[in-house]
């Protein structure tokens, strides 16, 4: 009994000092957010009058930086001060906080946040205290979609032919890509290389009531006759290797650390030229429909033959800010000599939902 009675005195000892050290945290970030907060206007006022000044010409580039890496470290002084007779045994995290306000990471609290934002690569997860050069160098899990057709000629460049015998608007393509980003020069240049490892999916839905039919080796489409036709398509799926070169048309800068760098989280127009390479890993043709009696039936199959196992193509992109269309043109034929189809060729046209930066 006395052993209980002993260890909920501690719990309860425990639980009080955890509430006030909460409460004195709490009580402090507010004092720090303070601080910072006007220290960090005052900077900012005498940055943007040297800024001024070189903008009128009274002072070259290079006094401009060596003036506000002073004005920088001046109030980092002054911040640090203010908050060391605060709080004496937080020192730590008054360094990591000052350290942060000066060099321009957004802090709302001392603890740093993920937060989503919308920028010129798309809709992307922040990582807060990120340098501009982790920024512009960077992994994401990007989203594509795309409205899919099949041309006759294999330099034809129009989705929207009518003798592909696919409904228009309903086939499509949806891409998943793991890529990076690599900015080619310096750290000004509005050049980059996109390269990565993708799974696409792509659904060819015939015009009603054709449905896709596989037999004596080959494949070809057929009017359906098994009862009233819901829905039929084909769709393919492969793994692919994209890369592709971007270039910023209106390249935006930023100053960090006394160097220049192109600010990616601006908005800016790009235009991009790629390739991509993939193999085919399956195809399936499904078939939806209603029988004589009216009950719903659906059946599905692999094909074996038809469809060519390697794709080549390429891609021209348009961007600005978070939105970016492109147009995808398969360089290889989709179907082989075994599919009695009349056009073969992939063009797609679509845009990139989102793309989650890590």
């Amino acid at each position: 009994m006395k052993v209980k009675i002993l260890l909920l005195a501690m719990l309860s000892s425990f639980a009080t000092a955890q509430t006030t050290l909460d409460d004195q945290m709490k009580s402090y970030t507010q004092k720090v957010n303070s601080i910072v907060s006007t220290e960090k206007a005052n900077m900012k006022s005498e940055t943007d009058k040297i800024d001024g000044d070189f903008s009128s010409g009274k002072i070259t580039k290079a006094e401009q930086i060596a003036q506000k890496e002073a004005v920088s470290k001046k109030y980092e002084i002054i911040i640090n001060e203010k908050i060391e007779n605060e709080r004496q045994q937080l020192e730590n995290i008054t360094k990591t906080a000052v350290t942060n306000s000066v060099y321009n990471t957004k802090m709302d609290t001392v603890k740093s946040k993920d937060v989503f934002v919308f920028s010129s690569k798309g809709l992307s997860i922040k990582k807060s205290g990120k340098s501009p050069a982790q920024y512009l160098n960077s992994s994401s899990l990007n989203v594509a979609y795309a409205f899919a057709n099949l041309t006759k000629d294999k330099g034809s460049f129009n989705p929207f032919e009518n003798d592909s015998e696919m409904r228009i608007g309903n086939s499509h393509s949806v891409e998943v890509q793991f890529r990076k980003d690599k900015q080619l020069g310096n750290f000004a240049s509005p050049w980059f290389i996109r390269y990565g490892l993708a799974y696409r999916t792509d659904t060819y839905m015939p015009k009603r009531p054709q449905v896709f039919v596989q037999e004596n080796s080959q494949l070809f489409l057929d009017n359906f006759e098994n009862g009233r036709l819901k829905r039929s398509k084909l769709r393919n799926v492969y793994l692919t290797l994209p890369v592709e070169f971007q270039l910023y048309l209106n390249p935006k800068y930023t100053e960090y650390d006394g160097k220049q760098y192109l600010d990616a989280k601006k908005k800016m127009w790009k235009i991009g030229l790629g390739a991509y390479a993939g193999i085919n890993t399956r195809s399936i043709v499904k078939v939806k429909y209603y029988n004589e009696n009216d009950h719903f039936k659906k059946y599905d199959y692999t094909l074996d033959d038809g469809v060519n196992a390697f794709l080549f193509g390429g891609k021209f992109s348009l961007g600005y800010g978070g939105v970016n269309l492109f147009i995808k043109k398969d360089f290889t034929p989709i179907f082989n000599d075994r599919a009695l189809l009349p056009n073969k060729n992939g063009i797609q046209i679509g845009i990139e939902i989102a793309n989650i930066d890590f």
